[in-house]
């Protein structure tokens, strides 16, 4: 298993990492561990445990995806897997924007947006 543990840090409208996320072409089976911080909205009682997520991807093109196999571990982290799907082709390189969205439980009568991210897709030699 390959993972990288990366801060999501919220100001206002915007968010921004604590490390950048750059991978290559057909990299995968990554998973990313987001933690927030600078993040004022409450959205469960014990942090983020039971709360719902996923998120919207654009790609290079401008082509936007719901990623809904995104999850909640421990009590505040979200976790992110770069699969084959977001780097095999080579339209897929160059930036990816990343709009995480939390649900209060799995109704989703309740959700709050994050600023978006950004990475990084970079041909292979």
């Amino acid at each position: 298993m390959i993972v990288k543990n990366v801060t999501i840090t919220v100001k206002d409208d915007k968010a921004s990492l604590s490390d950048k996320i750059i991978l290559y072409q057909n990299d995968k089976g990554i998973d990313i561990y987001f933690t927030l911080s600078g993040f004022n909205y409450k959205v469960r009682e014990n942090g983020l445990v039971g709360a719902l997520v996923d998120a919207r991807l654009m790609k290079p093109s401008g082509i936007v995806s719901v990623i809904s196999s995104m999850s909640i571990v421990e009590t505040n982290k979200i976790k992110f897997t770069i699969d084959s799907t977001m780097t095999d082709e080579l339209s897929e390189v160059g930036t990816h924007t990343l709009q995480i969205r939390l649900y209060y439980d799995s109704t989703k009568k309740h959700r709050v947006t994050l600023p978006p991210i950004t990475f990084e897709v970079k041909e292979e030699l």
